[in-house]
């Protein structure tokens, strides 16, 4: 039993164990583990919509239902000894490789540090001597791929926004606004009384004991700002967020401090499937241990995807080291952080266990404005794999809702076959690409009309070429 943690926390666990369960039957594996190891495990369907008690977790444990997770306190290596004797542990032991109990990690806010402030600024000043000494390389653009400030000005949006089509160029008009849909933002939580969001439909839930769901970091509350945030903010400032008329479900599973650990962000998951949220965002994450996947989380992944939802994680600020923990399981999207040269930020975490642990798809991720909570300023600029995540739920959030068919699985694929290729960046940087909004063509009228040659074309029907999101055009629906 030398491979688990003792019942004593030590560093970087909390002391207590993830032991996962493929079948996701909770009241036998609940029934198991009382008759083997003694354990007294609460349902997590004992409570409303999946909203359990913490302090559940604070005796023998708690099981996930929805993601067929168990979360427990062991008191001896007995009792863990015990679960290996266990149908779940021979069940999941075949079907995961042997990972059915793992240690509880803490995990943190993927934010800004001074390592990355320093490596930002080197690779700043590497790209322009490359550019003054070439006029720019495949790896290295030259000016022209530079997003244009003037353009960011005169659209009044983040150059984010602009990057991934939310604001798209001028042939082509936005679709989508999230309306319907309801995103998880799983953080450090959110100021609910930040004027950009008056009126919005906004639930919360803290999964951290002895804090409530308002944010004292102001991390969680930037990341919903870029996945959420208004069309128009009342406050005056440009427009900065993607799925404008979503619903924003708030898991706090970080701490004011930035940490929490995974019982606490499984749990969060656990909430937003039951609560039937299509898009799960999670700015959030550990180094990786190895080249292994959690197993609990790749439960946690397979279960939204059967569930409809699908967990977009940041892929995480080390540089050139694999993607963090838990955005290095198959079942989750991990994203990747582009400058504004869409060129992978130097910080960015790439894939370097194939075919697990890679980096799925990229966006946005250097120098964002977004909300923060008012006492900090209501407004403020980050940078990392945590700002690049929230384009991409807010980005999901509009296909969602374009398209029922677009849940789960189908959902990712939508956003990786309509990403922007992106020219001499390697896939294990930027995996597809820079994720890309829905549009469609602007209505095209009849030109010069009195011309011959127009009077034998026929004059072209509002949206006569398909959707950017693969749906049937809107001339060409059932009724129209």
């Amino acid at each position: 039993m030398s491979d688990y943690p003792t019942p004593a926390a030590e560093g970087g666990f909390t002391g207590r164990l993830l032991v996962t369960d493929v079948r996701r039957d909770g009241s036998a594996s609940i029934k198991e583990l009382k008759k083997s190891a003694g354990l007294n495990i609460a349902s997590s369907r004992d409570f409303a919509d999946g909203d359990l008690s913490i302090e559940a977790m604070d005796g023998d444990g708690v099981y996930l239902d929805e993601i067929g997770v168990a979360v427990i306190t062991p008191h001896d290596a007995d009792q863990v000894a015990a679960i290996s004797e266990t149908a779940l542990y021979q069940e999941t032991s075949e079907a995961m490789d042997g990972k059915v109990i793992e240690p509880e990690r803490i995990v943190h806010a993927i934010a800004e540090d001074l390592g990355d402030y320093v490596r930002g600024m080197r690779d700043a000043a590497d790209l322009i001597a490359q550019r003054i000494g070439s006029g720019g390389t495949p790896d290295m653009p030259g000016p022209e791929a530079e997003m244009d400030e003037i353009a960011v000005a005169a659209a009044n949006a983040t150059w984010g926004l602009i990057a991934t089509r939310v604001v798209p160029p001028f042939l082509f008009l936005p679709r989508g606004t999230g309306a319907g849909i309801r995103v998880a933002v799983l953080d450090t939580g959110m100021d609910t009384g930040h004027p950009d969001f008056a009126g919005r439909t906004i639930v919360t839930r803290s999964f951290i004991p002895g804090e409530t769901a308002q944010d004292g970091n102001s991390h969680g509350t930037h990341t919903i700002g870029t996945a959420c945030g208004p069309r128009t903010p009342p406050t005056g400032v440009q427009r900065y967020g993607v799925a404008h008329k979503s619903e924003i479900y708030v898991g706090k599973v970080l701490s004011n401090g930035g940490s929490g650990g995974d019982g606490g962000i499984l749990a969060g998951i656990n909430w937003a499937i039951a609560n039937k949220c299509a898009v799960i965002s999670m700015s959030l994450g550990a180094p990786a241990q190895g080249s292994g996947f959690s197993a609990a989380y790749e439960n946690a992944g397979q279960a939204a995807f059967a569930a409809g939802s699908l967990i977009i994680a940041a892929a995480g600020n080390d540089g050139n080291q694999p993607v963090n923990h838990p955005a290095n399981c198959p079942s989750i999207m991990a994203v990747g952080a582009l400058t504004q040269q869409l060129t992978r930020a130097g910080f960015s975490c790439i894939g370097t266990f194939p075919p697990h642990g890679s980096v799925d798809i990229a966006a946005p991720g250097v120098g964002v404005f977004s909300s923060v909570p008012v006492a900090k300023g209501t407004h403020g600029t980050k940078s990392g794999t945590s700002m690049a995540t929230p384009h991409v739920a807010g980005i999901a959030a509009l296909y969602a809702q374009l398209n029922p068919a677009h849940r789960g699985a189908a959902l990712w694929q939508r956003l990786t076959s309509t990403a922007k290729v992106l020219p001499g960046q390697p896939a294990a940087h930027v995996g597809a690409g820079n994720v890309q909004a829905p549009v469609r063509l602007r209505f095209i009228l009849k030109p010069f009309p009195n011309l011959p040659i127009f009077d034998r074309l026929p004059v072209p029907r509002p949206l006569e070429m398909a959707d950017s999101d693969g749906s049937e055009p809107a001339g060409k629906r059932k009724g129209k």
